[in-house]
This record gives structure tokens, C-alpha cells and sequence, in this order.
């Protein structure tokens, strides 16, 4: 597994390619790796490893979620420079009556 630093600039090179998102996770579930790859460093994350899965609303409305896995640690490179970037305010949702 790589280093912290090498983490975050992998997360931060997917953040800018656009294979990950910077909105928060609808929902984020953990447990052992299912054999997917890793969304941050790209390895597999074996039965052996614990992953996280981070799961976001569609924006073109709902149904399935789309999605990443990744190392616990992957993870946290990817929330901490997520959270880094100034994100433009949400617009605000309309409520109908």
C-alpha cells in the first residue's frame, strides 16, 4: 500500500480527471473487499482487506446508486482532499406543496 502522501495525490489526480466525484457519499458502507478495485490506488480489494464502499444519488435522478470502493486509507486521502477543493454552494431544492 502506498504512502500517505502518494495517496493523496492519486486521490487528487482522480478528483481532476473526473473518476471520482468531490460531492459527499449518500450512503457508506463497509466490510471485507468483494474483489472490486480500489477507486483511489487501484488495487484489489481482496476478501482479506477491509474496504469502504461510498455510494452517491444518480444526478439525473433516482435509483442506483453509483459508486466507489476503497482501502480504509485510500478513503481518507480521498475525503481529505475532497474536502480541501472550494465546492460552489448546492443549489437550493424546491419543495412542492
Amino acid at each position: 500500500m502506498p504512502d500517505e502522501p502518494l495517496l493523496r495525490e492519486k486521490a487528487r489526480e482522480a478528483i481532476r480527471s473526473g473518476k471520482l466525484p468531490l460531492r459527499k457519499p449518500a450512503r457508506i458502507l463497509g466490510g471485507l473487499g468483494t474483489g472490486e478495485s480500489c477507486g483511489v490506488c487501484g488495487l484489489m480489494l481482496t476478501p482479506t482487506d477491509m474496504e469502504i464502499e461510498a455510494e452517491f444519488g444518480r444526478r439525473d435522478g433516482p435509483g442506483r446508486l453509483d459508486g466507489f470502493h476503497a482501502h480504509p486509507r485510500c478513503y481518507a486521502a480521498w475525503e481529505f482532499e475532497r474536502t480541501k477543493v472550494d465546492l460552489p454552494p448546492e443549489p437550493p431544492r424546491l419543495l412542492s406543496i
